[in-house]
């Protein structure tokens, strides 16, 4: 899905730094709904699992799930917003001694802008300020063997794959699919002294 005229964003002068990350609110769920059917292209997720039981491709079901004040399924929902508009969304969920980084949205349009990095490092702070001892995230390699375009850039922002596993996520893609497990370590307290 093509991001809508009426909703454009002069892309030439898009950076990171023009943005920033807040806590979502019910009154951004249009915004979610059109950040994250306008990160991948048509079929690209196929094998890969994207849109799997995700009530954020539906502003309907999205606003049925939402629990305020910014959660949904659980997890704690983060937007980057540049001059009024959404331009990605993160989600987040409390593991204990670790924040997981559940999923990640920026427009195709804005990608390779540092958005993305933004809302990642947004994440890391959150989790230092909580006394977090890392942030995990995963992605999935299909059933041919081939990791999600992500993998790279994940690694790129630090991220160590710690293992690939089968579990209920991965059996509702497909047979043979696995998701990649990754962790970055933070600093702690001692860290600093």
């Amino acid at each position: 899905m093509a991001w809508p005229a009426e909703r454009s964003i002069q892309l030439n002068r898009v950076r990171a730094w023009d943005a920033y990350v807040r806590p979502a609110t019910r009154a951004d769920a249009p915004g979610i709904v059109l950040v994250s059917n306008s990160s991948i292209g048509p079929g690209e997720d196929v094998g890969f699992g994207g849109r799997v039981d995700s009530p954020f491709y539906d502003t309907s079901p999205l606003l049925s799930a939402w629990r305020d004040p910014n959660v949904v399924q659980g997890e704690e929902v983060l937007v980057a917003e540049l001059d009024g508009r959404i331009v990605g969304c993160v989600t987040v969920e409390d593991r204990g001694r670790e924040l997981e980084l559940v999923n990640i949205d920026v427009p195709l349009e804005l990608q390779g802008r540092g958005i993305g990095t933004m809302l990642v490092q947004s994440v890391e702070e959150r989790a230092v300020a909580a006394g977090k001892s890392a942030v995990t995230a995963g992605t999935s390699r299909n059933a041919e063997g081939v990791a999600w375009k992500s993998l790279p850039w994940w690694q790129h922002l630090g991220y160590r794959v710690t293992h690939e596993e089968e579990n209920a996520w991965t059996r509702s893609i497909g047979p043979g699919v696995r998701e990649i497990r990754m962790r970055k370590n933070l600093p702690t307290e001692t860290d600093h002294s």
